[in-house]
Parts: C-alpha cells; sequence; structure tokens
C-alpha cells in the first residue's frame, strides 16, 4: 500500500491542529475553513460518538466549559456534561465560538479570534466541506477513546464502523489518516477496512504518558526494550505513521521510522526552534496550533510545504 503520508526531501506537510487552534475556534467549521484559507492542507481533528451514534468533530469526553457556552450564552460551569450521553442535536446547542478570557487556557490563546457564534459540527459537515474543495486535502482524524474509562466511549468495533462508514461514503479513504493513543482502535481499523493508513499517536514521557511496560494503551505486551524502540513496535503491527510528542523525536528514531517504512508526524509544535528542529530531523508532518507561523518559517527555511 502507498504510504501518502510519507513526505519527499526538503518537504514537509503542515497540518492545522484541531484546525488552527492558536487563530479560531477549535474543531470547527470555521476553524477548518481558515486553515484552508492559508493554503494548508492538511488538518488534524478530534471524533467521538454522539449517544445517537453520529461521529462528531470534538477533543475532550466532555463538554470543555473554557471554550462552550449553553443556550442562554453562558459559559458552563463544570466539565461533566459528557459527549456520548448527548444526542447530536443536543450538542449542537451549545456555542464553542471562544474561548473563556479569564481561564488559563484563555490566556495561552489569547489571540485566537472570536466568533459570535460557532456550532460542534459532526464528521459529516466537515467531510462535506473536503469533497467540495477543489483541493486535495488530508486528514488525520484522531478517535478519542481510552482504554481505562469505558463508559465515555461506546465500543470500539463499533465506534469504527461509525466512523469508517461516513469517510467511505465521501470516498475520501486515500486522504484519510485515523490516528488514535488507543492502539485497540486501530486494530479495529485494520480489521474493517486495511486500506485506510493508520498513525500510531504516543507519549514517552510526563504522568500522562501512555508508552510504558504493561500499558494498557498499546494493547500489547511489549518489554521496555521494544518499546525503546517504538517504530518498530508499530512497523510490527503493520503500522503506516508513528505520531508522537514532538520532545519525544530524535534524529535517530526518525531516521530508524524512515528505514522501516513509516512516516513521522509530530505533534503539537507552536514554538519557532522547535519547528526549525523538526525540520532538521527530517519528519515528515508538523502538527501546529499556528500554521500560518509554521509556513512562513518554511518559506525562511527554503523547506517547501504542502
Amino acid at each position: 500500500m502507498k504510504n501518502n503520508f510519507l513526505s519527499k526531501p526538503n518537504y514537509i506537510r503542515i497540518y492545522g491542529h484541531r484546525g488552527a487552534r492558536g487563530e479560531y475556534p477549535e474543531n470547527t467549521i470555521e476553524g477548518f475553513k481558515h486553515t484552508f484559507s492559508l493554503q494548508i492542507k492538511a488538518i488534524e481533528f478530534d471524533v467521538l460518538i454522539s449517544k445517537d451514534n453520529v461521529p462528531t468533530i470534538y477533543h475532550n469526553f466532555t463538554l470543555n466549559k473554557d471554550l462552550t457556552k449553553d443556550g442562554n450564552n453562558n459559559w458552563l460551569p463544570t466539565d461533566d456534561i459528557k459527549i456520548y450521553e448527548k444526542t447530536f442535536e443536543e450538542i449542537k446547542t451549545y456555542n464553542v465560538g471562544g474561548i473563556n478570557s479569564k481561564s488559563k487556557y484563555g490566556k495561552t490563546f489569547s489571540k485566537q479570534k472570536t466568533l459570535e457564534i460557532a456550532r460542534i459540527p459532526s464528521l459529516k459537515d466537515l467531510l462535506e466541506l473536503v469533497k467540495s474543495s477543489s483541493k486535495d486535502i488530508f486528514l488525520n482524524l484522531e478517535i478519542k477513546s481510552t482504554p481505562y474509562k469505558q463508559d465515555l466511549i461506546p465500543n470500539p468495533s463499533e465506534m469504527v464502523k461509525l466512523i469508517l462508514k461516513d469517510i467511505n461514503d465521501y470516498s475520501l479513504v486515500d486522504q484519510t489518516l485515523i490516528s488514535s493513543f488507543d492502539w485497540r482502535i486501530l486494530k479495529e481499523v485494520k480489521k474493517q477496512n486495511s486500506n485506510i493508513l493508520r498513525g500510531y499517536l504516543s507519549l514517552q514521557q510526563g504522568q500522562s504518558k501512555t508508552i510504558f511496560e504493561d500499558s494498557l494503551w498499546v494493547d500489547g505486551k511489549f518489554s521496555s526494550l521494544e518499546l525503546f524502540e517504538l517504530p518498530k513496535v508499530i512497523k510490527s503491527l503493520d503500522g503506516h505513521v508513528w505520531c508522537p510528542f514532538y520532545r519525544d523525536v530524535t534524529k535517530e528514531n526518525v531516521k530508524l521510522a524512515h528505514d522501516l517504512g513509516l512516516a513521522v508526524n509530530v505533534w503539537t509544535v507552536n514554538n519557532d526552534e522547535d519547528v526549525l528542529r523538526m525540520i532538521e530531523y527530517s519528519v515528515d508532518g508538523i502538527i501546529t496550533d499556528y500554521p500560518k507561523k509554521v509556513k512562513e518559517i518554511c518559506k525562511k527555511s527554503n523547506i517547501s510545504w504542502f
């Protein structure tokens, strides 16, 4: 199978993270349109499933109170409304057109454009936009899942089935990479459609790390030595793309991945020096909250982007 996510020498693919989180409200149709207007042809976004089985574009398992207003235009008081317990019609009543400026999130993304109103989209809403575009848009669809809190998601098999149906219905299999931190999901994707490319997300440091011996995230028994050479593990699973946290990346492990035929897409790279280092390491894709800035860095570095 051709790996459409491997880049050519001196080329890099820029992915707008959740559209372009640093510039526009995240995971919104308005944010995706903004990214496409920058001539950025790749986006990363997140998908969950609603109570009535609609693939829904949203990052958190629960509505984020710092990003979400209710029908009365008030910020949500808590983070306890689960996506999986709301129908899509109910989900669409919330306004996600901005950030609460008093929150930590608001201070981090203080330059994000505020919209009067923006709704949480379905996967079909985005696929319709992509299909109507004249550009060859590449999609990095992250399926949000966790092996530790089963009440937050439906059965993985059913979840994958619903998402793949939408992608197939819009004939976008060749332009889609499905990624997940929960490698059980990727096993299910392979089982249901081996023609769609799979990206293995990983985090190897900090309290939220997913890569460690006996981790449920990796869906398998791997020794610490095996996990030290993570690209080899991903290749053994018939993977196509390694999607590591950028601070876990070295020249050596990028070269190892490339020698194995894997593409390397790093996340989430916002600092100028980090972008330049990832370019030096010859990664294939950079996922960023600031695609406009990364595009300018590539231009100055004589790196072609797409």
